[in-house]
């Protein structure tokens, strides 16, 4: 059996983009995973997980031909796909540029100021993030591309990490007599999560890709008995 696309170009166009950008979104969420065990070096660069992740989100919201772009490449939600995977990789380097330079004697009052800026940069980090990826999740939901259910996926996955994210750093600021074990305990569950979530979206992406598209035509061999239904 054969399947004859009637969409041609267009449903090919969505088949390469959600694999490819789905594929990306699995090895970022894997990778991410397979590092947690690591402590790596503090410096100002970008990880190999966001810039995988950050290169999948492109794919999704231009698309491998205008028929693949998930936002239809609707201007609002297209610039906010791509604006969030910028930031995701100058955040962090753009924060340690930032913030001066730790100094070994300096005093209290001096290290509780620069505590305070950091908190608030990151803040403000997350806040611009948190921002471009609503855009972003409404865009796909509103745009009508993805089929349904499907289209509201990244937003699911988005308030998810939310609520991790909330629930993480209220744990880890709050006195709630938590052991130092417990905390990193509960910030691994909250990585593994985050994780999981953008994992699942790429699997879900690549499912849909290798779906037969709406209209396709089942065209039988002719050594194939269900040549065609009875009348």
């Amino acid at each position: 059996m054969i399947d004859v696309d009637s969409g041609g170009t267009d449903t090919g166009a969505r088949r390469r983009t959600w694999m490819i950008g789905g594929g990306l979104l699995v090895a970022s969420a894997l990778l991410t995973l397979a590092m947690r065990g690591y402590i790596l070096p503090m410096v100002p660069v970008v990880s190999v997980p966001d810039v995988l992740f950050a290169a999948g989100a492109v794919i999704f919201a231009i698309g491998i031909g205008r028929a693949g772009s998930v936002t239809a490449r609707r201007p609002l939600g297209t610039a906010a796909i791509a604006g969030l995977a910028v930031w995701l990789l100058l955040s962090s380097p753009l924060l340690s540029l930032l913030l001066p330079v730790v100094q070994t004697d300096v005093d209290a009052a001096e290290m509780a100021e620069l505590l305070w800026l950091s908190s608030m940069l990151s803040i403000t980090s997350e806040v611009i993030a948190l921002a471009l990826a609503l855009i972003g999740v409404m865009s796909i939901g509103r745009g009508g591309v993805v089929p349904r259910p499907w289209r509201w996926a990244p937003l699911w996955a988005l308030l998810a990490v939310i609520v991790v994210r909330v629930l993480r750093s209220g744990f880890l600021s709050g006195d709630y007599g938590l052991g130092q074990e417990t905390l990193v305990l509960l910030d691994g569950i909250g990585a593994l999560i985050e994780a999981v979530a953008v994992g699942l979206l790429g699997v879900l992406a690549m499912v849909l890709a290798a779906r037969p598209a709406p209209g396709s035509t089942a065209v039988y061999s002719s050594g194939d008995r269900r040549l065609s239904p009875e009348v």
